[in-house]
């Protein structure tokens, strides 16, 4: 792959933590938006939409202008009240948290299962009996799915609405079925760093088509869309536009091709750095990981920060992934449990670079990186311990 033109763009990086790949396609499907003249929600994003549910396995997507915009949707949909008790992942990014808190909701975070950083069913489960919440959100941290035929069990036997966050998760498989294929109500984003982009964006995937009608309703100020200008249920403006849904088009078509890449990369990290760090476990249930995010378990919160420093100075960015969400000075009030999972993931996680066009050379640069600095800097500090 050739990458002299790309270098030419204004990076402070070598390797980024992630990158979009627009190219000659996606341009050419936003100059066909702009010579139609809608650029507005319409025809192009019906088309979206379509391919979207026929990838997913959902009867219905509904597109609109955020991932977050998707959970406000989703929830409002099911019909969410002020003071409805939602059950949360303490560790997930604060969106989860604040479209519930945003509707009046009384939030619960639950500890993650440190091993595949998903939430954690037992304590899923514990937490139910105690609050008997109308609301479990699920978050499939990094794009790997939780075990949804659990989930789906404790949402029958204890009638509360499980609505997943698949953000990371668009292409990702359980037990060979793709994401939308189950009965729960599903979100997707389509931000930049996701494997597909529409700059941003985001939609509803569902197989109830109440769900999808009062989503398309919500999404339009709760009017229908024969011109009435008739408002049938409260709504808002979240739609998303022509121009985004055809960049979103073209990438949905190049997933799959996107996700072998990035599992090519995957697992060149974990048999080069398996002697450095810990990884997120993928259970049997998962038969693919879309690997949104790669993270890594290093052996101690300052080593972590260390490696993350020495790779900075050597212009390769990461991450460190999802303060949770008891730490987070506006929501601390909202538990006074001990969540000891979530604390370890935060500073113990690591992203590594990992995206749609990364090069071969790139992907060693940053092993041959990390590589070094175990193996010079760690023994120079080998005091620290773990």
């Amino acid at each position: 792959m050739n990458t002299s033109k790309k270098k030419k763009t204004a990076t402070p990086y070598s390797v980024p933590w992630s990158k979009p790949d627009i190219g000659k396609d996606e341009k050419q499907a936003v100059e066909r938006v702009l010579k139609s003249g809608w650029l507005s929600q319409g025809k192009v994003t019906e088309d979206f939409e379509k391919e979207l549910a026929k990838y997913s396995g959902a009867k219905y997507a509904v597109a609109v202008n955020s991932g977050s915009s998707a959970l406000l949707c989703a929830l409002l949909a099911h019909h969410t009240m002020h003071g409805d008790r939602v059950l949360v992942p303490d560790y997930t990014h604060v969106a989860t948290a604040s479209v519930p808190i945003l509707l009046g909701c009384k939030l619960s975070p639950v500890d993650i299962c440190l091993r595949t950083l998903n939430v954690s069913v037992p304590k899923i489960e514990k937490s139910v009996r105690i609050f008997r919440p109308r609301f479990v959100i699920s978050v499939d941290v990094a794009g790997m799915p939780n075990d949804r035929e659990s989930l789906c069990e404790l949402a029958n036997r204890y009638e509360f609405t499980l609505i997943q966050d698949g953000a990371e998760a668009l292409g990702a498989k359980y037990k060979g079925l793709k994401i939308g294929s189950t009965n729960n109500t599903v979100i997707l984003s389509f931000h930049a760093a996701k494997p597909i982009t529409t700059v941003q964006g985001g939609a509803v995937l569902t197989n109830d088509e109440r769900i999808a009608e009062r989503c398309r309703l919500i999404r339009n100020f709760g009017q229908a869309s024969d011109q009435s200008w008739l408002q049938k249920i409260v709504g808002t403006n979240l739609k998303t536009t022509d121009l985004q849904s055809a960049i979103g088009i073209v990438q949905l078509r190049k997933l799959e091709m996107y996700i072998r890449r990035r599992n090519r990369i995957a697992e060149r990290y974990r048999d080069a750095l398996s002697e450095w760090f810990s990884f997120q476990k993928v259970p049997e249930y998962v038969t693919r990981h879309p690997y949104m995010m790669f993270i890594s378990l290093a052996s101690s919160q300052r080593i972590r920060n260390m490696l993350k420093e020495y790779l900075l100075r050597r212009r390769i960015d990461t991450r460190t992934p999802f303060p949770p969400l008891h730490i987070q000075p506006q929501l601390k009030s909202i538990s006074s449990k001990r969540f000891s999972n979530s604390i370890y993931a935060f500073r113990h996680s690591l992203a590594l670079p990992i995206y749609n066009t990364m090069e071969n050379h790139e992907v060693e640069h940053v092993i041959s990186s990390v590589s070094a600095f175990f193996q010079q800097v760690l023994s120079r500090h080998h005091h620290l311990g773990k």
